[in-house]
């Protein structure tokens, strides 16, 4: 059986493998079905890594100059103790719709 470590993210459980590391003699941590298979809550709310690249939509937390990843986004809520985090960006959520809008005869989607 392979271990893993549980997480309960906004009601969704989130089972994360974890394997043996030699070099740091400790138990880390795999995201990569995470990253590969993306994961929403129940309300449709993306599921992310902190050190993921900040999206289009971020906008930088009150002591940063800027966003370069979620960690640094107003958006991004983190359990502490954790690297997993759920962005509160309506934009964002699974399912929202897009809005169309006439800007110069031409329809653009934001």
């Amino acid at each position: 059986m392979e271990k893993a470590k549980r997480y309960e993210i906004e009601g969704r459980i989130l089972d994360i493998p974890v394997h043996w590391d030699e070099r740091s003699q400790q138990y880390l941590e795999d995201y990569s079905s995470l990253i590969e298979n993306p994961v929403y809550t129940p309300e449709g709310r993306p599921i992310l890594l902190t050190i993921e690249d900040a999206c289009r939509y971020s906008e930088p937390a009150e002591d940063e100059p800027r966003c370069i990843d979620c960690g640094s986004c107003v958006y991004f809520r983190q359990p502490r103790g954790s690297l997993l985090g759920v962005c509160h960006n309506e934009k964002t959520r699974s399912g929202a719709k897009l809005i169309q809008v006439k800007t110069n005869e031409k329809e653009e989607t934001r």
